[in-house]
Formats: C-alpha cells, structure tokens, sequence
C-alpha cells in the first residue's frame, strides 16, 4: 500500500511519521529512507522518538546507504563503485577514444569544470534512465545544430558507459546498482518503509521505489503541499504526488492520501499561509518577525550573533533550537566561523571543504609538481610545510632561508654533492657558526633528497599510471604518511578542534581511494608524468570531507537548498538581497533550455530547470519562513565587499506589506549589538569612557581591560633601561657606519640592530658586494705596488697582471662553486672585471700624481684592532665605536705627517655639509680626527688632519654613449670619477695630493678661478678642529639616544619624495605615519658652507 502523507509546513508530517515508527506496528521492521543530508538530523530524531531500542528495528538510511546494504547481501559489495574521482577520470579516457568522431567537441576543453558538466549530464541521463542508444535516435530527429550536438554526446554517453562496463569491471554507479539488486535481495519484504523530505524523484528513485511498492508491508512518502492549493510553490510536489499514484496504480497497490492541517493564528503563522498566497493583511502583533538591513556582511553576522546571544541570556530556547540559513551560504560561511567563535555561539557548518587545501593532498600535489616541474621554490615548500614532509617548522624554516638567499631550483636539490654557498650570502665572513649552520642545511637537504630522489626516479621509470602510484605510494610510505596522519588527527582532538580532527580522519581513505581508482581505470596504460600530475590533481578536486555535529547543542547553519526542514524554534535568514533570494536559473548545463524543451517534447524527461527549477527554488524558500515556530529574523546587507550597492529581495517588500506594523531595523552607527559578547564589547571599550568603567565593576573584565590600557598608553615610545641593556648590553658598541644608520631612522636601527630582524632577500650581487670586490682590489694591489716602489714604478702590464690574481684570488675566496653559475652572472662578473681595470688605473693615475702615498689599509678601530676603540662616556653607560678604514695616505712635511682618510664607495654618495650638521655623514670625519688623537704611536710623529675623500669604486664607469669621440669618453670617465669630500686649505698640502691641484685639478673637489683662487669643499685647520670638537658633539648625543632607548620612526630625508620609508625593509613592522604620535620627518635642510661654520662656532660659544 502507497499512503502519500501530505499537508503545508509545520502540520506535523515528519513527526507523525516518527510516531508511526515508534509504534511499530504488527512488530514489522522500520526503515525511514531520507535525503543524504539530512541523514545525521534524522537518526537523532528518531532516537528521541522511539528511545534506546530504536535500533532494534528502525534505521535511517539515504538511497546510498540502501544501496550498501543490498549489495551487502546480494555480494556487489566488494565491486568497485566509482566516486566522483574515478568518474572524472573515465571520461577523461572515454573522450580520447571517441575525439575523431566527434563534431561539435572536437576540441573539447579538458578542464576541470567542463568535464563536471559533462558527468553532471551523464549521471543526469543515467538517473532518469535515458540510455545512449535512446539519445542517439533523438539526435537523428532532430534537425540543425541541435542534432550535432546530441549525436556527439550520445557517443561519448556511450564510449563513458562501455569503459564503466569493460570486461573485468563493473563500475555501475550506486543507484543503477540498486535497482539491479534490490528485487533479488529481498531487503524490504514484510518492512514499513517511510520516505521524508524529497520534493521529487528521478526515474531511477522512482523504479527503486516500485520495486519497494513490490516488497514492503507499507510505503509512506511525505510531500510538501496541499493537494486543493493553487499555490505555485507546491506544482512540483503534486506533480511528485501524480507520478506516484500511477506508479502505484502500475504495480496494482492501493494509494491512501493523508491531508495534515493545523492552525497558527501567529504573526508566523500567518506568514506561512499568505506569503505565496492571497494578500490578507494581518493585524495582531508582529514581533516574531524582524527586518534588519545591516550595512556590510560582517555586520549581519555580528548582529545575528548579538541576538542568539540575547536568546540564549534569556533563557529562550538552546542552541540546538536556532538555525541560521542563506541562500547564498557559500558567501557566509567563512564569516559565520569567524564571527561565531569571537561572540562564543557553537555551531555547526553544514557544507564539504575543499579537499586539495589539506595538508596531506597539498604534499602530494606539491611534490608532484616539483617533480615535474623543476623543483622551483614555490613547489617545494608547498609540500615541505605541510608538516607531514619529515621536518619540524624551524628546521624547515632554516632550510628555506638558504634555499631564498641562493634561489635554489632544478637539479640543486637532487645532486650528492653539498650546498656550499655561504648562508648569509655574498660578503659575509666565513665563521664556524656559518659553517655550522651550511652543514644543519646540508644535512636537511639529505633528508629531503632521499625520498625525493626516489621517487623522481619511480615516476621517470614508471611507464604506466599504475607504476607512478606505485611511486607515490612508496613515497608515502617512506614518509610514514598514515602514521604522521594520525597524529596529526590526535593533536587536533586533544586541542578540542573535534570537527577537523574528523576530517583528517576521513583523508587518508580518500586519497587510497583516489589512488586504487587510478590503477583500476587507466593503471595498464602509458602515461607521462604531467599527464599524469594533471589528472591526479583534476581528479583530487572531485573529492570533499564533510563531517557530522560534534555536539547535539550547536547552533545549525546550512544553505536554504540544504536545509532538513524541521522545524526550529529561531531562524535568522541571512543574505536575503535581489538575484540573491531567489537565485535565477543558471540554465540547464551541457544541454541548454531549448535543447532540454526539444528532448521534452519527444518523451524524453529530464531534471527540472527553467520554471520548474524556480519552483522547487521558492518552495525552498517557503519551507525556510515557515520553519520557526518563535522567531524569524530576515537580514540584508546594503553593500558588497566592493562597496557596490546592493537592494533587498522581493521577500522583505512581500513582509511589509502582509505586516503592516512591520518596521524596518536599521544598523546603529554606535553598534550597541557588539555589547553582548565579551570580546566585541572590549573592543568597543574606550579607556575612561562609560562603556570601560561599567565592565571595570565585573572583576572578569578586569584583567583584560588593564592589559587594553597599558596598550592604548603606548606609543612606539621608548625601550626601557633593562630593555636597552639586554638588546646591546652594558656597554653599547657600534662600528662607525652604523651612525649614520641611527641617524637615518632610530627605528629601522632597533629593528635591524637591536632586534637583529634579517629580511628574507635573495643573495645578489649588487652594489654593496661589488663595492666589496672593488674595496678588495684597491686594498691589494695598492700595498703590492707600495711594496715595489710605489705607483710611479710600476707599469701597465704589471699593474694589470696584479688586479688579474686578486680578481682570480677572490673568486677563489668568496665566488665558490663560480663555474656552476648561470650565464647571466658570469656576463655580468666579465663586465664587472673591465670596469675593476678601469677603477685601478684611474687611482694608479692619481697617485702617480700625488706626493700622498697609502700607509694604511682597511686600519681598524676598537677593541683588540689596530687601534683603539673611541669611547663615549655618559652618566649612565658608555658608547664603543670601532671601524675600519678603507685607506689612509700619509705625507710628511716639515716634521709633520699630513693625513687623509680615503674611502672607497661603490655607491654615488658625496660628501655633504648639510648631512654633517645632521649627523649623517661623520664615519670618515670621525677616523680622521680620531688617527689625529691616537695615530701617534702608529704612525711615529705629529698627526695633522688633511681631510676625507670618497673614491668613486662604480661599475658604471665606462657608460657612455657609444661612438663617441676617446677625449669625450676621457672627461666623461674623470667627471664621474671626481672624489668628493673635505680637505684642508691650505695650497702646499693641495699641491701635495694632486700636483696640478693649483692649476688643474683632475681628482680632488677643489675649483680655480680665473683669479686664481682656490674655493670647493675646503676647510681651515682651526674649522676643522671646530669640526672634531662639533663631530664629538654629535657622538655624546647619539650615546644618550641610545641608552634612553630612542626608537622613533624618525626617516631623515630632505624630501618625502627621497624618504628611505621607500626602500625600508622594516616597512611592514613600523607602519610609518608622519605626525602620529612621535613619527615624523626629519629634512635635511641645505646649508651654505659659510652658515655651516657660523652654526658651528656659535653652538662651540654655547
């Protein structure tokens, strides 16, 4: 007998099918057949109804798990039943076979979404029992394009269904299954069957239930609907009813059809009897009912979360009691979670993540793509960071630090030999704790070439797709895959995140699964590995994890499509905006409306679209309104996350006008709702506002709210003493170059000196390794030249043939493994070893004509150097400066030895007063007047300062325009050549650095007039001892910076536009925002000479 119970929403059908269940009649076995996902809520109904012993005689199952427990007894258990994966890859296979015959898919895409939308058609086809055969006829009565289109689909239907059914396999889906084994398995005999929550069935539900016609003691179906309404939201239910009355009649049972009704005079009530029905207004109270336009998504949530908080506070209802639904959830759920877990409301997300973002699958896809890919950066560590590869996150961590400084790629990582480069890149020192840290990342990179290396080697050897998953498996077998899987699960179950904890459980039988498909459908046939990659990775993406509720009291979130429909006694109906709710038709996929109408037309039916999809979609709709039996709440957001404008849905016009006292709530500018939860509230709180002193009376708040004080106190402000001395100790050292660095900006100095913060940069060759270079051959061939008589007696040839075994001396040294770089660097050193010549020559030609000689090379300062360190002394600390000079020239006159501190620059710096007078270019100031107090003893005799010069070491030098006069290239090459800095003024020592000096100066910044007088960058022996005493000065002020703990975002700069903010590697740590609390510019405003040694003298008279 067929009993079709039917009646609107919330007239008790579920329910009175669960008490028909409870009683059991006549002692007969119970079998309530629902809807996949609504599996879980139904077996928890059903032990509420019928209690302990529910299963003893009822069961809950869905038209799959039916199907398992036919072919449990029929023996097609053990059959492979292909998943979504193994589908996808049948039809990869099945539309190679049949390309050449094919019209309209000769060149069909082969992407992920198109091959979906052709196995969404099949499974379509299958499901309502249309066979290639019978869509084949079709297409050869059918004229036009229409016809091309089905002939080549019905072949591939056909070459799809024969690599289902080739000798060896039975690969039939599970319904197709059932229907063949249900008759003979006797599953249903003598049983009460009850079918809950379909609106309609496909042909092949619709045989199994004619089979179960056959075999029950009793079937009963409910249906959505009310047989005598003209309501459009219930066609496609009776249309259901129909179709299972002739079923019925066809099968000679009797058909019983139950009508429930039940009466709500509620505002809710009313809501569900006349939203799509006749307008009748009502006039009783409407507060079950809100509107709330909220003015962003983010909004929304937070107040839906406001008021299930007010719920649960009132004691209303529990969580299990609310549901929160969207027709759009996709757009939602993320935001759910994350606003969820801030207000404290457990929930449940109804919904299937994305298999390929999970550890395990990014290993494999990772590793795959490293293989055939190049091993590239990005590939590798998608897989090493899983933290299922064998490396702890800090080992990894090291490991990719060497692998970005040296942009390690390709063979690197399979070779036997070892990295040899130096880890902190080019120019940095070989010291036994690098060496150590090269030897940890060797000994990691043996870790990963081991399992890495064999099955590279699997998967070049493995001919066929069986012997490359054969590869993997190997590989994730020397892994230790499944155990690292399982841990993985523990840990998560022991930190409460129960709901990932299950997912992981579900990953490593989806993945064999995947695998075992892949042997059984294409395993004996020859496969290159990108093929292979690609279609792993396509058939991945088949594959979801879901999970059940971890908790009976969870607040319930699922998609309006997705909902059971079970009453509840909240519903918050989120997202409720035009095109939204409904959602249009998105057309019928592969075979478009028209196509589907022509195929109607014939006989041939198929899933509902167009109006009939819309249909179903606003039953959807109803069943959601009528939902709650307390409260609904229909929320809108007013714009997207673009900022675009968005309108409410027709629902919210259709609730104004059948609630006449229906106001529309909108959101507060103040947030009030955010009051509700701890966490949003706090961070509402102002310091010393109402909101802040009333949470200060609840001692729980106390705590957080003073750690929110302290923090709104701080600025960037100040390190504290202790702090001060535990990042630079009790004495503060610094070399001499790192002045100008803490001048430049107090907080790029604390990142980079005092947190000692590294950024991730490759290791390049640029302008400071090559000033390095250029600083070791200037050093070098000068004191081999000093040693053979000085420039003056050395030729070219020799000359040349010194720079030639310092270049080769260096490489040696510091470019190791030099052969087995690429191109590019080794043009780009070729290039680098000319402009080398040209840099020596042009200051072999200028000591030639100097009476300067060097005496001094890379000279250091401080403790246990050459000389000692200069010592800043101050109440609460010292500063220790030591350094190195690149050169020091000496000349003796008169008793005295004139001196001058040279420093090479690779760079285009020069020497500036008004960068003095900031304190941003006194390194070579500073050696110079500290070898005039110390050198003494060095140098044996009188120290007078001579000044400082920058010597140009570029590797432009010799850009110009090509075919240009040799005399132009000449002057283009000293003009860019010309030292920069200050020198004393005084004629015989001019003469004395650069005979021509008083005539024609080629090298030094000096200018003659035509009245022959001296003027550029010149100083007096008294300025300059008004300087050493300014420079001291600027020491003692930057010690107490130091030991007050200045860390200010303070960027010196003489324009914004020239602020180092531009370059900064802090950047993302600092946040620099001039004028907020102590960040700000500091110009460096130009100075005329003659206003720089006023200013001088006049702070040496303060």
């Amino acid at each position: 007998m067929l009993t079709l119970l039917t009646g609107r929403a919330k007239t008790g059908k579920s329910t009175a099918v669960l008490r028909r269940i409870a009683a059991r009649p006549g002692g007969r076995d119970q079998i309530l057949l629902v809807p996949e996902h609504a599996s879980h809520q139904a077996e928890v109904d059903l032990c509420r109804a019928c209690g302990d012993a529910a299963s003893r005689y009822a069961e809950v199952l869905s038209f799959r798990r039916l199907s398992d427990r036919v072919l449990s007894i029929t023996g097609g258990a053990a059959q492979v039943t292909l998943d979504a994966g193994g589908k996808l890859l049948t039809l990869e296979k099945a539309l190679l076979e049949v390309l050449p015959e094919l019209t309209v898919y000769r060149r069909p895409s082969r992407k992920s979404a198109f091959l979906r939308q052709l196995l969404a058609l099949f499974d379509e086809l299958r499901c309502y029992e249309v066979s290639p055969e019978a869509l084949y006829q079709q297409s050869q009565a059918i004229p036009g394009a229409t016809h091309h289109k089905l002939r080549d689909l019905s072949l591939l239907y056909a070459a799809y269904e024969a690599r289902l059914l080739r000798p060896g396999l039975d690969a039939r889906d599970y319904m197709t299954k059932l229907c063949d084994s249900l008759e003979a398995s006797g599953y249903a005999a003598g049983k009460d069957i009850y079918i809950d929550g379909f609106t309609y069935f496909t042909a092949q539900e619709r045989r199994c239930l004619s089979i179960l016609l056959r075999q029950a003691h009793s079937l009963t179906v409910t249906l959505l609907g009310q047989p005598d309404s003209r309501e459009e939201i219930f066609d496609a239910s009776l249309r259901t009813l129909e179709r299972l009355r002739r079923l019925a009649e066809r099968e000679g049972k009797p058909v019983n059809i139950e009508t429930l009704t039940s009466r709500d005079g509620s505002a809710l009530g009313h809501l569900e009897r006349h939203f799509f029905g006749a307008s009748d207004l009502y006039d009783g109270d409407s507060a079950q009912i809100r509107l709330l336009q909220a003015d962003t998504v983010f909004s929304e949530v937070e107040q839906a979360a406001a008021a299930i908080r007010r719920l649960l506070a009132d004691g209303k209802c529990r969580c299990r009691d609310i549901t929160v639904a969207a027709r759009n959830m996709e757009a939602y759920e993320a935001v759910i979670e994350t606003v969820f877990q801030r207000w404290q409301i457990p929930a449940y997300l109804s919904r299937r993540s994305d298999i390929l973002e999970k550890p395990v699958l990014s290993l494999l896809t990772g590793v795959l793509a490293s293989a055939g890919g190049g091993y590239e950066y990005d590939d590798m560590f998608r897989w090493l960071k899983t933290g299922l590869a064998g490396l702890q996150p800090e080992e990894c961590d090291e490991l990719e630090n060497y692998v970005l400084k040296w942009e390690v790629h390709g063979g690197m990582w399979l070779r036997d030999v070892d990295w040899v480069e130096n880890p902190d890149g080019y120019g940095a020192p070989w010291t036994p704790a690098r060496a150590a840290r090269l030897a940890r990342v060797n000994a990691l990179r043996r870790r990963v070439q081991a399992p890495l290396s064999r099955l590279a080697e699997g998967l070049k050897t493995g001919e066929t797709a069986a012997a490359k998953v054969n590869a993997l498996y190997d590989f994730m077998e020397e892994l230790s895959l499944q155990d690292a899987l399982e841990r993985q699960m523990n840990i998560q179950a022991e930190a409460g995140r129960l709901q990932e904890a299950e997912e992981t459980a579900q990953l490593w039988e989806i993945l064999c699964g995947a695998l075992d498909q892949f042997v059984e459908i294409v395993g004996d046939e020859p496969m290159e590995l990108e093929e292979f990659t690609r279609l792993f990775r396509q058939v991945l993406t088949e594959y979801s994890v879901g999970t059940i509720p971890v908790s009976l009291d969870q607040v319930q979130v699922s998609g309006i499509a997705r909902n059971d429909r079970h009453t509840a006694k909240y519903l918050f109906l989120l997202g409720a905006n035009d095109h939204v709710l409904p959602t249009p038709s998105q057309g019928g996929g592969i075979l478009n409306e028209d196509d589907r109408a022509e195929l109607s037309q014939r006989g041939i039916e198929l899933a509902p679209t167009g109006m009939d999809q819309m249909g179903i979609e606003l039953q959807n709709l109803y069943a959601a309104l009528a939902q709650p039996t307390e409260g609904l709440t229909v929320s809108w957001p007013v714009a997207d996350v673009s900022g675009a404008e968005l309108r409410p849905a027709f629902v919210v016009d259709r609730l104004l006008t059948l609630f006449p006292a229906l106001r529309i709530q909108r959101e507060p500018a103040a947030k009030p709702y955010r009051l509700t939860a701890p966490l949003p509230a706090l961070e509402s709180a102002v310091p010393g506002g109402a909101l802040w002193r009333r949470l200060e009376e609840e001692p729980a708040f106390r705590p957080r709210l003073e750690a929110m004080a302290r923090a709104a106190a701080q600025t960037r402000g100040s390190l504290s003493p202790r702090t001060v001395r535990a990042l630079y100790g009790e004495s503060v050292s610094m070399t001499a170059s790192r002045l100008e660095r803490i001048r430049t900006c107090h907080f790029s100095y604390f990142m980079e000196y005092g947190l000692k913060a590294r950024p991730r940069t490759p290791a390049a060759f640029d302008a400071p390794q090559i000033g390095t270079f250029l600083h070791f051959l200037l050093e070098r061939v000068t004191r081999d030249v000093q040693s053979l008589g000085g420039f003056a007696q050395v030729d070219q040839e020799t000359l040349h043939a010194l720079i030639r075994k310092y270049i080769d001396e260096y490489v040696q040294q510091e470019l190791r493994n030099f052969k087995n770089r690429n191109a590019r660097f080794r043009y780009l050193f070729a290039r680098l070893r000319s402009a080398a010549y040209a840099v020596v020559d042009q200051a072999a030609e200028e000591l030639r004509c100097s009476d300067f000689v060097p005496l001094a090379f890379e000279l250091s300062f401080g403790d246990g150097r050459d000389l000692p360190a200069v010592v800043i002394s101050e109440p609460d600390g010292e500063l220790r400066i030591g350094g190195k000079v690149d050169r020091v020239d000496g000349w003796m006159k008169d008793g005295k030895l004139y001196l001058r501190v040279v420093d090479y620059k690779s760079g285009k710096k020069s020497f500036d007063l008004s960068a003095v007078r900031m304190g941003l270019d006194i390194q070579m100031l500073l050696y110079l007047f500290t070898l005039q107090k110390t050198g003494v003893p060095r140098f044996g005799g009188s120290v007078e300062p001579a000044g400082v010069l920058y010597l140009p070491a570029r590797d432009d030098i010799l850009s110009a325009q090509r075919n240009i006069p040799p005399e132009k290239l000449q002057a283009e090459r000293e003009k860019q050549l010309r030292r920069s800095g200050l020198l004393l003024a005084e004629p015989q020592v001019l003469q004395a650095m650069e005979h021509e000096a008083l005539t024609q100066p080629r090298y030094l910044p000096i200018r003659i007039n035509k009245s022959g007088n001296l003027s550029g960058s010149l100083a007096s022996a008294a300025q300059l001892g008004k300087l050493s005493r300014y420079v001291e000065t600027l020491l003692h002020d930057i010690a107490r910076e130091v030991r007050q703990g200045n860390i200010d975002a303070d960027p010196c700069c003489r324009t914004e536009e020239d602020s180092p903010c531009r370059f900064c590697e802090w950047a993302p740590a600092c946040h620099f925002q001039d004028g907020r609390d102590s960040d700000h510019f500091t110009y460096i405003l130009p100075v005329k000479p003659e206003d720089f040694w006023q200013e001088i003298e006049g702070k040496e008279a303060d």
